[in-house]
């Protein structure tokens, strides 16, 4: 008996699972299904969970969709004589179903609208129940009008979101009215067939869209995970459903906030209401981004982002705010209540404008890891560095720390003076395993 027989005879197909869900790639993963039956009938139903998909990546891949074709029955399109039946029910295992990658796989064959909507019903047939469903922006500009027409039908086959835990639908349309009418309709479909939905990711452009997603925020029975991307002041309705979930939400994030597409447009969040419900008991991420050192935040919602921080200081761990903004916001309220407020937090990324900020930073008594800070152009770097000296880094004990200061030509320290400050700060002989500083 060779010694895969003998694996085989200990251990049984649950254990294979397991293993073979940790390989790195799916190369190895594919190099299990050909080691014998046993082991393929192990290997091949993961590697077609998500089929579009390689080592974290999803791709075009056409001959998913071709070998999808082979399982419609009709007449016209199978006959036993002329095509082989694959050896397993490859639809049956799918997953994850990035939508963008499946169109366009199907139009990279030439299928036409009825053979795309025949493939829906494959996967419905088989009684197939998604757990990822990603309507991407990036992805769905290859043919607008066949996803118009398709997107609604697929939408018809409503078991197939039953058991949808993971929803990304940031994507964006050449037509505006149009996309704004099927979105909202996307989510009012899937609040009606989705009520357990874990990490919803989304785009809302106008108060039809809003309304529709809130629907489907309260329609869900345990929301983790809310990500905002690419919205306007029309999502307030969104943020505000959120309060139905307040049970259950730990990660709230809010990336790239404005209505434009080409990100020329600054971002409208500050038109949400502040008075509005904010608190989540056990919220423990909370994210703020937007734009790049060419583009610019013209109004950080920075009350908003105050009273979320206050309100849930004690379960909050990790804040990231990312902003880039011409003229510098009054945040010294923002800053005192992290640096006071927040007991639990261990990684800080947030942008400084002012010595005392900083300070309020470097005197906190939470329990940090990683500490990344962006120091405004206001700031002189050499001022900024001497505060590290009488920091407490008995709170940084195998840290993370990482500062960048813009702009500082003027200010810019000499390398004796850098020197200076660091042996200054290494004398206290605390424990510290990284440290960057960018100029």
């Amino acid at each position: 008996m060779s010694s895969i027989d003998k694996i085989n005879q200990k251990l049984s197909p649950e254990y294979f699972n397991i293993i073979f869900r940790y390989l790195p790639t799916n190369r190895d993963l594919y190099s299990c299904s050909l080691v014998n039956r046993y082991w393929a009938n192990c290997a091949i139903p993961i590697l077609w969970e998500s089929p579009f998909k390689i080592n974290n990546v999803y791709n075009l891949f056409p001959k998913v969709i071709q070998v999808y074709l082979k399982f419609i029955q009709t007449e016209e399109l199978h006959n036993d004589f002329l095509v082989n039946r694959p050896l397993y029910d490859y639809p049956s295992f799918l997953k994850k179903l990035p939508f963008d990658r499946f169109l366009n796989s199907a139009i990279a064959n030439n299928y036409p609208e009825t053979l795309i909507v025949e493939l829906f019903k494959i996967l419905s047939n088989r009684s197939v129940m998604l757990r990822r469903f990603d309507l991407s922006q990036l992805h769905l500009s290859y043919d607008n009008l066949i996803t118009h027409q398709v997107l609604p039908q697929l939408l018809n086959y409503s078991s197939l979101f039953k058991r949808l835990s993971y929803l990304n639908c940031t994507y964006y349309l050449d037509v505006e009215e149009a996309q704004q009418t099927l979105k909202a309709q996307i989510f009012n479909a899937l609040a009606n067939s989705c009520h357990n939905i874990i990490n919803i990711k989304a785009t809302v452009w106008s108060r039809d869209e809003a309304i529709a997603l809130a629907n489907l925020i309260c329609s869900q029975k345990w929301l983790k995970k809310f990500s905002l991307i690419n919205s306007n002041e029309s999502a307030s309705f969104s943020i505000q459903s959120l309060q139905s979930q307040a049970g259950s939400l730990n990660n709230l994030t809010f990336k790239n906030m404005h209505r434009d597409i080409n990100l020329n447009k600054s971002l409208r969040l500050y038109h949400f209401p502040t008075e509005c419900n904010y608190t989540f008991p056990n919220l423990t991420s909370l994210e703020y981004i937007y734009g790049n050192y060419n583009i610019h935040d013209g109004a950080p919602p920075v009350e908003i982002l105050s009273n979320i921080v206050k309100t849930n200081s004690k379960t909050i761990e990790n804040i990231i705010f990312d902003w880039h903004s011409r003229n510098p916001p009054d945040c010294t309220q923002l800053i005192k209540n992290i640096a006071e407020c927040t007991i639990n937090l261990e990684h800080l990324k947030t942008p400084l404008y002012t010595l005392e900020q900083l300070a309020l930073i470097l005197q906190t008594q939470n329990h940090l890891k990683n500490l990344d800070i962006y120091i405004a152009n206001r700031i002189n770097p050499y001022c900024a560095l001497f505060l590290f000296i009488n920091m407490p880094f008995n709170n940084l004990k195998n840290s993370i720390i990482q500062l960048y200061f813009d702009g500082c030509q003027y200010h810019r320290p000499e390398f004796d003076q850098l020197k200076q400050v660091f042996e200054q700060i290494f004398y206290k002989n605390y424990q510290i395993e990284n440290d960057l500083v960018t100029l």
